[in-house]
């Protein structure tokens, strides 16, 4: 669930210097919190496409209540954030100065909001996300645990195709009723975008209409135009960033290879779970002419020494392929927006000309479908 509770990517745990309040006394955000110490201070963000920014703080009273100050100066999706680990996500218009009450020991399963139309959406989309979410993993256990009845995985399989169907017919509901919508920017996200390019395409020309201007439509609008270059079937876009010793490498100078480009991180635990998996698919298929490209994110702004933890990662891994590049610059980098990169892993296989064959195989999808291309050839 790489979007769950949180549809902007992973960089927006970051966070950034906070902005002085506004002088203004109108009050944007208030209510009561519960079960949290008097002086507790917590933070409204407002979320970019790859940046979080604070922009106010508040600070429990011996009630429970709090409000902040800051001013809504543009429509977009914001963080009450009592921790990392403790926050819920918001749709606030210009002017709105909703009500919002919870616990505080979990702000994500007992807030209620009031007077943000957008806000109340987000929370109800939350819901269905997470109810499919706590399904497929209950359905998941039930059939770990009875791999060797073949009943009961058609029953399973059955109930988790339709649980995801509902799901999808519930977010392109949320699209055809308000396309334009950050609501719809959300459901969209959980769509894959060769199946539901449609959709995409609406989602964009509406935000073109109601969002112009804003980080959200820019950074959706690019992502939407390079979506056509990473379907199946289509030409990858040149790569050509440092390697390991600062030298410009190319995508391109590995033509006639079959190649995986995989964007992944030495942060990014998945990624860091899936790399023995190709470093198994690499053993098995190198001498057959696979090769591995790895663009590395490494360079967020916590990273102390990101070259370090980069080639650390490397040698730690065993990823024993020469092609290795990164620009370090994390979610800034250059090739971020070309290849329309929202989470990693993301990987893409293409073939001997560069032309996409598959696209985020990984574990035995990736063995088998290599498998496939070379006993095809």
């Amino acid at each position: 669930m790489k979007r769950l509770f949180l549809f902007i990517t992973t960089s927006l745990l970051i966070v950034s210097c906070g902005e002085n309040n506004n002088s203004t006394n109108d009050k944007t955000i208030s209510g009561n919190i519960s079960d949290l110490a008097e002086g507790t201070q917590i933070y409204l963000d407002y979320l970019m496409p790859t940046q979080l920014i604070t922009k106010d703080t508040a600070t429990i009273d011996a009630e429970g209540n709090y409000s902040f100050d800051y001013k809504i100066e543009s429509i977009g999706y914001y963080r009450l954030r009592i921790n990392n680990q403790n926050f819920i996500n918001l749709i606030l218009d210009v002017n709105e100065n909703p009500t919002i009450n919870g616990n505080g020991t979990n702000l994500m399963d007992t807030y209620t909001v009031e007077g943000s139309e957008g806000s109340q959406g987000l929370k109800e989309f939350n819901i269905a996300v997470k109810k499919d979410y706590l399904l497929q993993d209950s359905l998941n256990q039930v059939y770990m645990a009875n791999k060797n009845n073949p009943d009961l995985f058609v029953k399973v399989q059955t109930i988790s195709l339709s649980s995801e169907s509902h799901l999808k017919a519930y977010y392109i509901d949320i699209i055809n009723k308000n396309p334009g919508s950050l609501l719809s920017l959300a459901a969209v996200e959980q769509l894959d975008p060769e199946q539901y390019y449609n959709e995409y395409k609406k989602v964009d020309e509406a935000m073109a209409k109601s969002l112009a201007g804003t980080p959200y439509y820019e950074n959706f609008h690019k992502k939407v135009e390079g979506m056509v270059k990473l379907f199946v079937g289509e030409p990858v876009p040149e790569i050509t960033l440092a390697d390991r010793e600062g030298n410009p490498l190319s995508l391109s100078s590995l033509k006639g290879k079959v190649v995986l480009i995989d964007f992944w991180a030495s942060w990014c635990r998945p990624c860091r779970a899936e790399n023995p998996n190709v470093v198994k698919a690499y053993d098995k298929y190198h001498s057959k002419g696979f090769e591995v490209f790895s663009v590395s994110l490494d360079g967020m702004p916590q990273q102390q020494n990101a070259k370090q933890d980069w080639l650390t990662a490397i040698k730690q891994d065993n990823l024993k392929w020469n092609s290795h590049v990164s620009d370090l610059k994390g979610w800034q980098s250059s090739i971020v927006p070309i290849y329309g990169v929202q989470s990693i892993p993301f990987t893409l296989l293409i073939d001997a000309e560069g032309i996409i064959i598959g696209k985020n195989l990984r574990g035995t999808d990736l063995e088998n479908k290599l498998a496939e291309h070379f006993n095809s050839n």
